[in-house]
């Protein structure tokens, strides 16, 4: 069983939830590019701290040389690609890695660093054409750059001609010299080509891109670093499936946290926590947990300390999810 502390708080208290739901009834992937404070609610669950060091490499304790991967960015640019299944945990890694890779820029070679999340709006150019979307992205990230005064000459001419092949591998020209940019790409449905495009043509130094994928498979991945290897191949963190490993250290994780918050079950039943890896994914888990907590709660009966979570809770709450 994974098991808590004693509360000191009298209040009944939901442990999963979320920082980010504070702001949002949405169940919001972590953010720490907005707060800071959500680095720490970072768990390892399907490979992400594995994943995450590939990209940050060692810790600052380890080292006091700039990171590889920050002299990588500023000398010829780069392309991060995060695959993994539905639900794993890519955007929360992919923010985490926006989150490092400005925090390591600043503090290392680059006097300012702008941070443009274009995933918003992902679902409206899903389906569009590869021309459509590297075009949509290159003007939004001049309007970003105007915006946020990092241009050299925001009237230069390129920057209104609304070609990609002119301003996407010419930004470190454009950009103002104490300035990197950071740059957060909506998916799409064939990141294979997306991928090839900024890779091999339209990366530039101090240029950081940020893409995930749940379509694409290892197969599909290996052939885009094998044809990639001669010029700039992307950084591919993997993510694998939740396993029950995961789902412990997850549970553990937040019963432990929140022990001085209020009163709630400090323990999952060992059943209960084999049950859970059927969620699959992170992004399941924890709002099954998050609804059978909150359905306890209300219910009031159960809602102590010494109380242990049940399969029987699980279901009650998937099946009343359901109707």
């Amino acid at each position: 069983m994974v098991r808590g502390g004693d509360g000191s708080a009298s209040d009944a208290f939901n442990p999963f939830v979320p920082p980010q739901r504070r702001v949002s009834k949405a169940m919001l992937t972590l953010r720490p590019i907005d707060d800071a404070a959500h680095d720490h609610h970072y768990v390892d669950v399907c490979g992400t701290a594995r994943a995450y060091q590939r990209f940050a490499g060692p810790t600052e304790d380890e080292t006091t040389e700039p990171p590889e991967v920050v002299e990588d960015i500023v000398s010829t640019g780069g392309y991060v690609l995060v695959v993994g299944e539905s639900g794993c945990g890519k955007s929360a890694l992919v923010n985490r890695c926006a989150w490092w890779a400005r925090n390591a820029l600043v503090g290392g070679l680059a006097d300012r660093v702008v941070l443009a999340d274009l995933r918003r709006h992902a679902l409206a150019l899903e389906s569009a054409s590869i021309n459509t979307r590297v075009g949509w992205a290159c003007g939004r990230l001049v309007r970003t750059l105007r915006e946020e005064r990092a241009l050299v000459d925001p009237a230069a001419a390129e920057l209104d001609s609304g070609d990609p092949d002119q301003i996407l591998p010419e930004l470190d020209g454009l950009l103002d010299p104490g300035v990197a940019l950071v740059v957060l790409l909506p998916d799409h449905l064939d990141l294979h080509r997306e991928v090839h495009v900024y890779a091999s043509g339209m990366l530039s130094p101090r240029v950081l891109y940020l893409a995930e994928s749940a379509l694409l498979t290892d197969a599909e991945v290996r052939r885009i670093e094998v044809e990639l290897e001669d010029s700039t191949p992307p950084i591919v963190l993997r993510l694998r499936t939740l396993t029950r490993a995961d789902v412990v250290r997850f549970v553990d994780d937040r019963l432990h946290r929140h022990r001085a918050a209020g009163r709630y079950p400090r323990v999952v039943a060992d059943q209960a926590l084999t049950e859970l890896v059927h969620t699959k994914s992170i992004k399941t888990l924890q709002r099954t947990l998050l609804g059978t907590f909150e359905m306890l709660r209300a219910e009031r009966v159960n809602y102590i300390e010494s109380y242990a979570v049940t399969v029987d809770d699980l279901n009650r709450y998937t099946k009343g999810n359901k109707s």
